[in-house]
Formats: structure tokens, sequence, C-alpha cells
């Protein structure tokens, strides 16, 4: 079967075209199977499952906070649905194919023939009007894939400032949140991060993406980073050996930005990492992965 296509124009290119419907069919269900290809990719990017954590410190963030892995959860349930209505389109599309009458192969096919020229009538009862639903629910797709693709984009950029990363690998827990016996003069006092022990000169990475705010020295601190990323969120990296970013410094999550140190009011080599948010300590084992 095909369709009729009539071009107007001037006198000389006016003219009549036939476009088989198999090439109609053809190219709707390689747009159908080119949806359920971004479709799948864009799900396997999301959501494929991370490395479990070591005994001691994985060197990646495996997850993020629960509201944040709530948001993805919803995008991936309507990433899903969209791809079961793209499924059941290029089924149907398939079993029009299947009706589709092919040529004859025989010798009589060479013979004579002739007739007026009709337009063509679809196979199976199916109509030009079916067709155009079917291609108006496809564009409705391919839009919806577009819309969850850019959501999903806006949601990585909102993880990636988001203090999830172990701002250390491989390295060991020496001191939680909290109060505690204060290391030095032995006094019950409140520990406004988390300690890290590590060899001195070990790299220093940034738990989230975000700006330098504070690159210097400080008496308690030691040499200490501070980095701002967002919605009232802070990080500080205190007590290195050697600064490697400066104030205003733009920085990527996982980005080195010192080296672990003794600096400051330290017993020995070691990170201490707090997370402030608007201005209050909290607890970092809220934000990072794997503890």
């Amino acid at each position: 079967m095909s369709f009729v296509m009539i071009a107007s124009g001037s006198a000389s290119g006016s003219g009549m075209r036939t476009v088989s419907m198999r090439c109609i069919i053809s190219a709707a269900a390689m747009a159908v199977g080119l949806l359920l290809a971004t479709g799948t990719g864009l799900g396997y990017w999301l959501f494929a499952p991370t490395h479990p954590a070591t005994p001691t410190m994985p060197s990646v963030a495996p997850t993020a906070s629960p509201f944040a892995v709530e948001q993805i959860g919803v995008l991936s349930g309507r990433l899903f649905r969209l791809e079961s209505q793209a499924g059941q389109l290029s089924e149907a599309l398939r079993h029009m194919v299947g009706r589709v009458p092919k040529a004859s192969a025989s010798p009589a096919s060479a013979a004579g023939r002739g007739g007026p020229m009709l337009p063509p009538r679809l196979p199976g009862g199916v109509t030009a009007i079916d067709l155009a639903e079917m291609h108006a629910r496809l564009q409705d797709i391919e839009q919806q894939i577009s819309q969850v693709a850019d959501a999903a984009t806006l949601q990585h950029l909102e993880l990636q400032h988001l203090p999830t990363r172990l701002p250390l690998e491989g390295a060991q827990l020496s001191s939680t949140f909290g109060n505690r016996e204060d290391p030095i003069n032995g006094r019950r006092a409140f520990h406004a991060g988390m300690d890290f022990a590590a060899a001195p000169g070990t790299p220093i990475r940034a738990a989230a993406a975000g700006t330098v705010t504070f690159a210097g020295f400080n008496a308690a601190y030691g040499w200490s980073v501070e980095i701002t990323h967002g919605n009232g969120l802070v990080t500080r990296y205190a007590h290195a050996s050697r600064l490697v970013v400066a104030r205003g410094a733009a920085v990527r999550q996982g980005d080195t930005i010192a080296q672990v140190g003794s600096s400051g009011r330290a017993t020995g080599p070691h990170l201490h990492f707090e997370v402030l948010k608007d201005g209050d300590a909290t607890d970092p084992q809220r934000y990072l992965a794997g503890l």
C-alpha cells in the first residue's frame, strides 16, 4: 500500500508522488526504538547501583540524602511509565507491519497492468486517523522523556552541591560529632565536626561543589578551607599542612583542596571536617554516605 502526495507549484514542477505504507510504519517503529534506547540509557545513568562501602571509608559517595533519593524515585517511576507507553506503541506498530500485504514476486507481476489512480486504503481497518493519533502520542511521549531528562540533569547538579562525598579516601574515623573529652586538656567539651586520622600529605577533597569562601590560617583550626555550597550549607576542612585552593575558587565535588597535617590546635595529623547549616554546626554523618 502507499500514500499519494501531490506537490503544487509551477506547471513544470507540479507532480504526484507515492510513499509506501511500509516506509511510514518502519520510520515510526525506528522512532519508538530510539525513544526506548534513550529512556533506558537515561535510567541506567541515574539509577545504576553504586559499590558497597568498605569497612573503613569508601572513596566515592554511593548515596545521597533521603529527600534527594525520594525525588530521584519520582523521576524513575515517571520514566518507566513513559517507556511502557512507548513499548505499547511499538508493539502496535509491529502488528500493523505484519498486516501489510507483501508484493507478489510471481512472473505475472511483469505483465501489463493498469487502472484508475485512486487513494490507497490502509490494511486491517487501520485509518489515517489512527496513524495520526499514534504519531501524536509518540510526540507527546518524546516531549515527556525530554522533560524527565531535563529534570534529571537539574537533580544531578543539585546533588553535586550536597556534601555527600567523604573528604578523605581510606582514612580512619578518630572522633565523632558531639560532646567528648577534649584531647588537649581532657575537659568535657563539644566537638563540632568529625576527625579522620590520615598520613601527612594525604589529599583532602571537597565533599561537594561550591565556592571557596575562606582559605587561610586560624589559631584553632590551623590551615583550613571553607566552601559555600548554597542553601545555607558550608563545609570546613581544618588542620591542613598545605592549601591548594584560594578564596574565590570554584571547586567541584571530589576536587583536591588541601593536604592533611596537624596545624593549629591538634595532637597529630588528621582532618577535622565540619558541616554547617545556616551557620550552625550539624552532624556530618547526616550527609556523608557510607558512615
